[in-house]
Parts: structure tokens; sequence; C-alpha cells
């Protein structure tokens, strides 16, 4: 079984802007072109000595957006441009979002994205990012660098309460970022020191033992806005959802931001997380869960492991820079970069298949140690001229990334589990372990053009990348080498009226490489990938809102799949597509009030394949999901200083691996209430109380059924109250 990393994002840049209102946060247009040709930098830190640099309206693409409604995005292009003018469906999930959510994960802060099916692994999904992006995996970015793999058990997760932001960039995307996953990329964007001081600390408690302390300190050294620091932290410990487990974390991720001059910008960033524990990664059978039990329903906390055996902990570390020099008014060079230390042990006894007594479950064993370094590094360089009645964004950068990492892994049987009177605590013999050792390296030269005339934007860009893989076998002695190179592309055309109303369309491309040889011997070539879009945004003036609509038709060709004449080797022939609709609006109307709303049709079928699986849907994929949350804070008495939300996720009926049962629809509901104690006691400014409510009416789902007969419960009621304080 492998496992692999999801996500997406660009270079990220210097400090943390001010918040502004509503107004100012309005949309970007075609009308500040101009402005971002003069100046290529971000003008984020307030005044510098001997130097004054405005402000952005909302943090731009890099800082704090004040409400649900960012209009910037580096994702994209890795170029300051507005949501509006990217010719690719993009939605920003902004840390006011995270907190009126309290999302404590990944996939919970992803929950109200358009075609984005989160919590695959439903309550389980804890130690990895398990999600879909229109019905295919995505690859997980951190600050535009990728959170590298060891395509085995070893992958890194960062805790979201260090974010500021998290992109979701929809369909492929490796004409900026080399090799990735079909269903895009989620960015996820670091706090990042700020001029202004802020500080934050709170502690949290909630159900299944949840108890949670976090802080946030941020602002100059020494009142010198040319040095700029942030520590942020957090830590955690729970029950798992699943009896006998726990989730344990504890993180801290320092940064130091130095400004010598307006044109020179480096930011040092550093974090260190340790994952004691995790909750079961294990499964529960189809029959007493979404199928009929002729002995009952499994409860929702079933557990399929062993607790002699269960382990799990994962020690990251990481260092990077962040380093932006504007040569000139128009010419800009960037350096983004990222080691990344890996440590994890992993054990687990898994559900292997039911006997045909409906309650006796064949289990396994699986034993993994993994160690992973990783080097990532993306170099670019940004013009801003122009050539006659065009004006240009002109990008062209080099990136290379390296992955050393080694696997010790093994498999083997273990005791029956009888499913309605289980023995989780019987005597199990570790299996046998054989360590495989990986080393691969991909670099990629791109070029990208944004041309603008007048209200038209064409963006066109292309790159050529070459990756390789070592790997060494130590048990069979054996060694293989791997080598892919690739060009892909991408074209896309908007056109931005006054109104703020924009249409697009675009046609992108990707390609992930693939491990393994067909039965001649010929290494298999990487799957490839191929979206055409079609699309319109909307930015109404004066007003903090975004509404979007896209169409969508996306392909991966050279699956791998049983070779028809030699059922012993795989060949490349399979295919698989995805189509549909999404519709999503992010609106703060009013100072008080702030909504997003979302809505996806997403068609997912095997459209070649030789194990039987042609023309079926891919499981774990709803054809039809919807959300909305609100929040609204009181601002008149007597309810001065009271905020509340609410939200709720439709989930629609999804199929099985070989879609022989379905996987029935849910409804969530979540809710949150904050109130500032300041406004009774002014003593207390700056103390906050609240409780949030996830899943509110405990409803018991399935989240869907994947891997043959695998299934995953969906996350009970999860209620958590705290105190915040920040000054």
């Amino acid at each position: 079984m492998t496992f692999s990393s999801f996500i997406a994002g660009p270079p990220a840049h210097a400090a943390a802007a001010t918040d502004t209102s509503a107004d100012e946060r309005a949309g970007d247009t075609a009308s500040t072109r101009q402005s971002r040709a003069s100046s290529s930098t971000p003008s984020t830190v307030g005044a510098l000595s001997a130097v004054t640099v405005t402000g952005q309206s909302d943090g731009g693409p890099y800082g704090t957006v004040k409400g649900v409604v960012a209009r910037d995005s580096l994702g994209a292009t890795k170029t300051k441009t507005s949501l509006l003018e990217t010719p690719q469906s993009v939605s920003v999930v902004t840390r006011e979002q995270m907190d009126q959510q309290n999302a404590q994960t990944l996939n919970a802060a992803v929950r109200y994205e358009a075609g984005v099916t989160p919590e695959t692994r439903g309550g389980i999904a804890t130690r990895y990012d398990l999600l879909t992006v229109r019905g295919f995996s995505a690859d997980t970015y951190w600050n535009g660098l990728k959170l590298l793999t060891n395509n085995y058990y070893g992958t890194p997760q960062i805790d979201p309460y260090l974010m500021e932001r998290i992109e979701v960039l929809r369909g492929p995307v490796s004409v900026l970022y080399g090799q990735a996953s079909a269903g895009g990329i989620l960015n996820q964007e670091s706090r990042l020191p700020t001029v202004e001081p802020q500080h934050e600390i709170g502690i949290e408690f909630g159900n299944y033992g949840h108890k949670q302390a976090k802080f946030d300190f941020s602002g100059p050294i020494g009142d010198d806005p040319r040095y700029l620091y942030r520590v942020t932290g957090i830590a955690r410990t729970e029950d798992g959802q699943v009896a006998t487990t726990r989730n344990e974390r504890l993180a801290i991720a320092p940064s130091f931001t130095w400004r010598p001059d307006r044109d020179t910008t480096l930011t040092l960033l550093a974090l260190y997380q340790r994952d004691p524990r995790s909750t079961s990664y294990g499964a529960v059978p189809p029959y007493g869960t979404v199928l009929n039990n002729p002995f009952g329903k499994l409860p929702g906390n079933f557990y399929d492991g062993d607790v002699n055996f269960e382990k799990f902990q994962r020690t990251q570390t990481s260092l990077g820079w962040q380093f932006e020099k504007r040569l000139t008014p128009t010419w800009t060079v960037r350096s983004n970069a990222r080691w990344l230390h890996l440590g994890q042990e992993y054990e687990s006894v898994y559900d292997s298949g039911l006997e045909a007594d409906m309650r006796t479950l064949d289990r396994g064993t699986a034993e993994s140690n993994d160690t992973m370094n990783t080097y990532s590094i993306d170099n670019s360089i940004e013009g801003n001229f122009a050539t006659g009645p065009l004006d240009h964004t002109l990008l062209a950068g080099f990136d290379y990334q390296h992955v050393g990492s080694g696997y010790n892994v093994g498999f083997g049987t273990a005791p029956s589990l009888d499913l309605f009177a289980p023995d989780n605590a019987q005597a199990i013999t570790p299996p046998d372990l054989a360590m495989t050792r990986i080393r691969a390296s991909q670099y990629g030269v791109y070029l990208q053009d944004q041309m603008h005339f007048g209200k038209v934007l064409l963006t066109l860009g292309g790159r050529e990348d070459w990756a390789t893989t070592h790997t060494t076998a130590e048990a069979f002695g054996t060694t293989s080498n791997q080598s892919d190179r690739a060009f892909t592309g991408r074209a896309g055309l908007t056109y931005v009226f006054d109104s703020g109303i924009a249409p697009y369309v675009s046609v992108t491309q990707s390609f992930v490489p693939q491990a393994g040889t067909d039965a001649s011997g010929k290494p298999f070539d990487p799957e490839r990938a191929h979206q055409y879009e079609v699309g319109v945004k909307y930015q109404p003036k004066n007003t903090s809102a975004l509404f979007t609509a896209a169409l969508f038709d996306l392909t991966r060709n050279n699956l791998l799949t049983t070779d028809a004449n030699n059922p012993n080797y795989q060949a490349q022939s399979g295919q698989a597509r995805s189509r549909g609709v999404e519709l999503s609006a992010k609106v703060s109307p009013t100072r008080a009030l702030d909504v997003t709303a979302a809505y996806a049709y997403t068609n997912t079928r095997y459209t070649r394949d030789n194990t039987g699986l042609q023309g079926k849907f891919l499981p774990a994929v709803p054809e039809n999901q919807a959300s909305v949350w609100a929040n609204y804070r009181f601002d008149g008495m007597p309810l001065a200083g009271l905020s509340i939300g609410a939200g709720g996720r439709y989930t629609g009926t999804t199929y099985s691996t070989d879609n022989s049962f379905k996987v029935r629809s849910f409804f969530l509901a979540d809710a949150t209430m904050r109130y500032d104690l300041g406004r009774a006691w002014p003593k207390l400014k700056g103390s906050d109380i609240y409780v949030n409510a996830q899943n509110l009416f405990n409803r018991r789902y399935v989240a869907s059924c994947y891997y043959g007969e695998w299934c995953a419960f969906g996350y009970g009621r999860q209620v958590f109250a705290g105190v915040d304080y920040r000054w």
C-alpha cells in the first residue's frame, strides 16, 4: 500500500499587513494592473527606517485577510494575481474562516470548499491529509513547496493552527510545480512576522478528553521594523473516536524576517512538530455498517486493531527561507527553500476481510520504520514591462526537489476478531521487516507570460521536467533506476469587464512518474492528465465578495491496469475521467456578516480498465456536494460582543470500489458561538470565550468505502469550548 501527499502553492513573501475595512478589501480588477507592474514586491511591512511602505488592503496573497474573502492568490501563477484574473478555479480559506469553524485538521479546514471531498477515511483521517479534489488525489504544499513523501507510510503533516491561509487550486498544475496529482494542490501558507505587535494565548477543552493550549506572538524586535519575529505553537491531547486510541501533538514554528531596505526581504522559518500518538488507521467491513449484518450494526467506535501492537509516532523538523529582492522597479528575484526531516514508527493490526459467517474478521499486521530527508528550492525572476500595446508579467524559474528515504517494512497475519465480541488485546507476532532505500530527484525549468491587452488577459506557460529514482531493496540485494522527462503547459484567456465579471477558459496539464516495468521490461511512462475548464468569476465593486462558476473536463491517462495479454504484469492502458460543475460564493456584505457557500456536481468514471472497472464510478467520490456557512457578529446592545455561526454540509451517495453497493448520502450541521468579554467588562478587553460543535446532531454515518471492502465511519459530534486572550 502506498500513500501520497496532497496540495499546491507559490513562493511566499514577507510580513503580513494590517487589516482594513470591507470596502478597502473590495475586488482587485484590471484597473490595478498598472500598480502591480510598477512594483512587484509586496508592500506589506509598514514604515521602515528612511522609507515608507504602504500596506495592502487585505494582506495580499501572503498576509492577513480580515473576513473570509481573499482577493489574491500566489498558488495558481506564482505571481501576485487577483483571483478574478486567474484563469483557473482557485479558492482561499482564510485564517478567520478557520477560526470561526475551529478547523483542527487540513480536512476540516476545506470542508466548505467546492469540489473538495475531505475526510475520505472518515473519523480516522487524522494522521494523514486524505481527501480528493474533483474526484482525484491532490498534493499538499507548504509555503509553495511540495510536502514530499517516501511513497510509503512516511508522509508529513503540518498543523493548520500554524497557517495563515490555505489555497485550493483545482486541476493539473505541473506547469509551475513539476510532478503533481491530477486533482490539484492545497497550499498552506504559514503565519509570518508582522510589523504590528500581536499576541494570542488560548486554552480549549472538549469531549473525547480533548485538551489544547496555543500561543502566537509576533512583532518587531526592539521596535525596529527591519527585524521582525513570530513564534506560534500548539499542544493537543485527546482520545480518538476509535476505542482505546489517542491523538497527541506538540508543534512550534518560529520565524524571523529581515528587511534592510524596501527592496529586500529575507524570512527564515523553522518547525518542530512531534506526534507521539495518532488514532487508529484501520477500517470497518461493509456488513454491519453500510450493508445488513444478521448480528446487528457495528458501533461508531469499532476498533479492528490491537492495543498490544498499535503504534504511531512521528517527528518532523524543518528549516527554510523565503528571499525576495527587487532589482529594478520592474524586475524581482525570489528564492524559496526548505529542508525537512521526518522520522516515523508505524505498527498496526488491520481488517483483511470478513468471513462468510458475517462476524469473524480476518486480520493482518503492518509495521514500518520510516526516515526521510527532503530538500526543495524554487528560484524565479519576475519582470513587469510593456511591448507595444501589451503589458507583460513574465515569470521564469528553476526548481529542484530531492528525497532521501528508507523504510523498514513488513506484513504478517494476526488472530481473527469477533466483530460483536471483540478481543483487542491478543498476542501479536511482529512481521519480519525488510529495508528499502529510495533516492529521488526532480528538477525543472518553467516560463510563464501573463499578457494584458486592455481588458483581456492571456496566460501562457510551459515547463520541462527531469525526474530520476534510485531504489535499493536490501532484502533481495536488488537495485533499480528510472528516469523520466516530461513537458507540460497551460493556456488561459480571461476578459475582465468593468462590472467585475470575468469569464475565462483554460487548458492545463500534469504528469506523475510511475515505478515499474511492463511485460516487455519497458519502464512505465509517467501518468499524464489534462483539463479543459470554462468559467466565470464575479467580484462586485465596493463589496467584499467573490462568486465563481466553473465547468471542467479532467482526464487521467497511462493508468496502470492488468495486462490483458499477460495477467502477471501491468499495462498502461487505464484511463479515468472527471467532469462536472462547481459553484462557490464567499461574501462579507457587511462588517458583521461572513458567508461562504459551495456546490459541486462531479461525475467520475473509469473510461478504460482491464479489471472490470471500465464504465464504473470511482469509489468514495460523491456526485453531489453542497455546503453553506454563515457567521454574524452583533454590534448593538444588548448583544454587543456576541457572534454566532452555523453551517451545513451535504455529501451525496458514493460507491464501493467495484460499484457493487452504494454508501448513503449524509447531511451534517455545525455551529459556533463566541463572546467578547471586554464588551461587558472592560478590564477583560481582548478576552473571548467560545463554544464550537461539529456534527452538531451527532449523525452516525459511513464516510466512504474504498480499497475493496474497507469502509470508514465519519466523525461523530465534537464539541469544543475555550478562551482566547489577545493583546
